[in-house]
């Protein structure tokens, strides 16, 4: 245990309570053996591959598809897509139905992408209408058919749909598992944000990326990467004190925020214009502004920063009328960082969160993908949430990507040449460090799934 500090720096080391309802820990959890071997770049180049995936993986797994509150009153929809399906997830009045966005007539689809409100669906090639469950109930010439009356009986086919934390789930395999037991202990972890009270959607975009999907998933899995890309985060984030949790088929980090990185050196900090490593830089000075610490007058080290952030975040926020009873001292600073596979990645800090989705292309080009993006934001009791922004739909490269994030942007302009290396004939798979090991989970379940093993429960 390392020593207590004495004088007024002290109060910044008193641990608040873990609230008795939140079963969120930060403690390292154990780990499975998953061994060594290099990852085979086929898997990001094979159209032949790609199709295994569809057949036995995307069709198995359930799929976060839609946020609940676009579809929070009677009649709303909204079309999720992937591969070849697209699929209507909509408010019947009795809750959240999911069925095929096809018509049973010639096979059009019934609604763009997108979300709105309807009273029912009409295919608009020979005026086919669905009821919002999907019943057949009208169509013109309805005695015209010599087999039979098609009405109430060439209704939309259902997909398996459930409602969690915020979020609406579906899974095109009729005898899945309860999306409980397929999320386990994450769900556990991440109910203690109740992100459908608690957050709101601020900013989405859907962006078109030159690089196989797994190509996404595997950017936001690793803070390797941060030292070479985002150096800009290394002053206030530490990226080596990151533990990783392997959690069955899912995964997180621990990202600290509110310390430098071990690599942020002595040299590297005079370079910037400060004194030493130890010297508080303008933007750990601006994390304390932001919960009302005075950097100008705070007594302690640059390693008391962070409990003293902690410590102010659950004061000031609590007074403002943000509601951190379930959370717990690291919550309130860190990014707690889930991946919950195949393909969702989520970057949680107390007032907001970035959702990540990782997309097949729609074209089946596995050298394409799509990148989901949405921010959430917390707001205090009683706030006004903010409109529903519209949603972009986009391509890396056309100038969107420079309203994101400076990370974000990072992210997508590293992505597409990793694609382009991986088709040289001088590479021969992926070569992955311990901390990368989070890749390397999603490959050994993505495999089991391709073979047709168990799916590793390990926790």
């Amino acid at each position: 245990m390392a020593p207590e500090r004495s004088g007024a720096a002290r109060t910044y080391h008193r641990r608040m309570a873990i609230p008795m309802t939140s079963p969120m820990t930060a403690a390292k959890l154990p780990e499975p053996d998953l061994g060594l071997e290099r990852i085979p770049k086929d898997r990001y180049l094979s159209p032949a591959y790609a199709q295994l995936e569809w057949d036995r993986m995307w069709t198995k797994v359930w799929h976060c598809a839609a946020a609940a509150s676009d579809v929070a009153e009677r009649g709303d929809y909204i079309v999720y897509e992937i591969g070849p399906e697209s699929v209507l997830i909509v408010n019947t009045g009795d809750g959240v139905n999911a069925v095929a966005n096809v018509c049973q007539h010639r096979g059009r689809t019934l609604r763009d992408p997108g979300c709105g409100t309807a009273t029912f669906f009409q295919c608009p090639y020979h005026l086919w209408t669905y009821a919002l469950d999907g019943t057949l109930v009208d169509l013109p010439d309805r005695h015209d058919f010599p087999q039979g009356d098609p009405v109430g009986k060439r209704n939309l086919p259902q997909i398996r749909c459930e409602v969690w934390n915020g979020f609406v789930w579906i899974n095109f395999d009729p005898n899945c598992e309860p999306l409980r037991d397929y999320l386990g202990i994450v769900a556990d972890h991440l109910e203690s944000y109740d992100f459908g009270r608690n957050y709101h959607l601020e900013d989405e975009m859907f962006m078109e990326w030159e690089c196989n999907w797994k190509i996404g998933v595997d950017a936001f899995n690793e803070v390797y990467h941060v030292q070479g890309i985002h150096p800009e985060l290394l002053d206030f984030t530490d990226d080596v004190d990151c533990p990783v949790d392997i959690l069955g088929r899912h995964s997180r980090f621990l990202f600290r925020v509110g310390r430098p990185s071990p690599r942020w050196t002595d040299e590297m900090a005079q370079s910037h214009g400060y004194r030493d490593r130890n010297e508080l830089t303008a933007i750990m000075k601006g994390m304390m502004r932001s919960v009302d610490l005075d950097p100008d007058t705070f007594t302690g080290t640059v390693d008391d920063v962070r409990p003293a952030l902690q410590e102010a975040r659950r004061a000031s926020g609590e007074a403002a009328g943000f509601d951190y009873s379930t959370l717990i001292d690291d919550q309130l600073t860190d990014d707690f960082h889930y991946f919950i596979f195949p393909n969702i990645t989520l970057n949680i800090s107390a007032n907001h969160f970035w959702w990540f989705r990782h997309r097949p292309h729609p074209s089946g080009d596995p050298n394409l993908m799509m990148w989901d993006y949405q921010n959430w934001v917390r707001l205090p009791a009683g706030a006004e949430p903010p409109e529903r922004p519209p949603t972009r739909v986009t391509r890396y490269g056309d100038g969107s990507e420079l309203e994101l994030h400076l990370a974000l942007q990072q992210d997508a302009a590293a992505s597409p040449p990793l694609q382009k290396g991986m088709r040289s004939g001088a590479f021969d798979g992926l070569e992955l460090a311990h901390q990368e090991r989070r890749i390397r989970n999603f490959h050994r379940v993505l495999e089991s799934y391709i073979a047709g093993d168990p799916v590793p429960q390990d926790v």
